[in-house]
């Protein structure tokens, strides 16, 4: 992956995405299917565009138009068959090195997708006249194997009365795998939701509540969301369910959301929330930067916490721990606020602060991780504080004496084997889709460590003045409805990132980049000679 250039950010497409508006308008819970259509508002960037590259997996297209013109278009996914029935070859390293050339086939950025749209004519071959364009496609979705998770417990009853329920989730960036999109975190737009539902199910998506409307019979209900926040397709989640509803008392803009029957739990392990954000809004001296915020606790989650623009979906149990629990169990208390605060990070930076590359994700998950470290220190003490460290500095040695060095931005200078600064890997890191989920996992705890010795070189009062800096500019660039060029404000890159240390700190952390976050290649060769106990470097 090449490093952006310093000018900022130049997008890989020829277009600019604006605004996209997703209405879903059937879930049904026994066949597990979707029904709904997308509407995207893009800009032209080159005179006669003719192709249009979209994201979309699982999805059944049925019709696509654009600017009410019926368009051709063709759909490919090369991850389905990886290797194409090749009977020679049957290694490991072959389907490695074909699978990551099948993810690059369709890398969002790199301006590729599965979904190829070919432009009426009639809209492209009027000379230099760039017009908006308007791209529909209707969409269904049945029995998702990513994207959308289906629970529907076995027992006698309506849907509602069983707790059936549905709820985004997926990797990275896999908002592609339950409607069609740009699905970069570098592609900004406005949103526009639609969900229609049973009149006993409730829809949470991103954004504001504008309305609910009943149909005629009072047998479904539609939710309408706005997201006048320009957002990536990644950081868009919905959850469909029989869901008691709690106010925040001490945030009216907090709502709380939690299957039948357990709002007594819910209303004591939210009771510390509000602290949270008292904190992170005091630390970094900038407001939450959404209108509201939604929790939502689900069953069978893959993971503890899901992160997305404006709400969080968390999971009410798991093998080892309850999320929601009674005041009578004190143990778990320090482990659900843990959850919350981490959340809420990364609604900072990572939602309403998005990613430039792949390669600029450790700036977001180090930025994410300091602070909520710094919560963890202000909240239960700085012995408990070093624990936690002790604890990611054991993991992340023991990691990289067994498998190898985690690298924080990958960088390649060409294709070739040679240029590969991870050789002792058997996966590629030049895509998240391609990555370990183990090697990710280190990643995020480097990065954050990496992130305190950046505070040990400049101190904590410049770190939270160049987060400041950030999200100022990133507050700026939101409000500029018709200005959707000073979106990239809103993008962070690792240029960006250290550009700022060093205008606000005056001091060059240049160094400890190079040997904590690039990564070293040369063509030498390290010897470690045994008699003299020391390492030499033969070129």
């Amino acid at each position: 992956m090449n490093r952006k250039k310093d000018k900022g950010f130049e997008s890989p497409r020829p277009f600019k995405l604006t605004h996209q508006a997703v209405c879903i308008n059937n879930i049904n819970f026994q066949r597990k299917s979707v029904i709904g259509y997308v509407e995207l508002t893009i800009f032209p960037t080159v005179v006669n565009l003719n192709r249009i590259k979209l994201n979309s997996k699982q999805c059944r297209i049925y019709r696509v138009r654009v600017n009410e013109l019926e368009a051709p278009f063709i759909y490919n996914d090369p991850t389905l068959e990886v290797c194409h029935h090749e009977s020679k070859q049957r290694n490991l390293n072959y389907f490695s090195s074909a699978y990551t050339a099948a993810v690059s086939a369709v890398d969002p950025d790199a301006g590729h997708g599965e979904l190829v749209i070919k432009v009426p004519s009639e809209l492209w071959k009027q000379g230099d006249d760039l017009k908006v364009l308007k791209v529909y496609i209707e969409f269904s979705l049945d029995q998702p194997k990513g994207g959308l998770h289906f629970v529907v417990p076995d027992v006698e009853g309506s849907m509602a009365d069983r707790g059936a329920h549905v709820f985004s989730f997926g990797y990275q960036n896999s908002t592609r795998f339950w409607f069609p999109c740009v699905d970069s975190y570098s592609e900004l737009c406005t949103w526009k939701l639609e969900f229609t539902v049973d009149a006993s199910m409730v829809a949470v998506s991103c954004g504001d509540l504008v309305e609910t409307i009943y149909t005629h019979d009072m047998r479904k209900k539609t939710f309408h969301y706005v997201l006048p926040i320009p957002t990536a397709a990644p950081n868009i989640s919905l959850a469909v369910g029989p869901f008691e509803i709690l106010v925040d008392p001490y945030m009216h803009e907090v709502t709380h959301f939690c299957l039948p029957q357990l709002l007594p739990l819910l209303k004591h392990s939210m009771s510390y929330l509000h602290e949270i954000f008292e904190f992170y809004e005091e630390i970094l001296t900038c407001r939450y930067p959404y209108a509201c915020f939604k929790t939502v606790f689900v069953d069978e989650a893959y993971v503890q916490v899901s992160t997305y623009a404006s709400m969080s979906i968390f999971t009410s149990m798991d093998t080892f721990t309850n999320l929601l629990h009674s005041a009578m169990i004190i143990d778990q208390t320090p482990q659900t606020r843990r959850c919350l605060a981490q959340a809420l990070a990364q609604q900072f930076f990572g939602c309403f602060i998005s990613r430039m590359s792949w390669a600029d994700e450790w700036v977001l998950k180090g930025i994410s991780g300091y602070i909520y470290g710094l919560y963890l220190k202000k909240t239960f003490g700085v012995n408990e504080y070093r624990h936690w460290i002790k604890e990611e500095l054991d993991k992340i040695v023991d990691y990289e004496l067994k498998m190898g060095g985690v690298l924080l931005h990958p960088t390649f200078s060409g294709g070739k084997e040679k240029d590969n600064p991870t050789p002792h890997l058997h996966f590629s890191i030049k895509h998240p889709h391609t990555l370990s989920w183990e090697y990710y996992k280190m990643f995020q705890c480097k990065a954050h460590l990496v992130m305190r010795l950046i505070e040990n070189r400049i101190s904590m009062e410049f770190m939270l003045q160049v987060f400041n800096k950030l999200l100022s500019l990133a507050s700026t660039a939101s409000s500029q409805k018709y200005q959707s060029q000073m979106w990239s404000q809103m993008l962070l890159s690792t240029h960006a990132f250290l550009k700022s240390i060093s205008n606000v700190s005056g001091k060059d952390i240049g160094p400890l980049i190079k040997q904590w976050v690039y990564p070293f290649i040369s063509n030498g060769l390290w010897l470690f000679l045994n008699r003299l106990n020391c390492m030499t470097f033969h070129i």
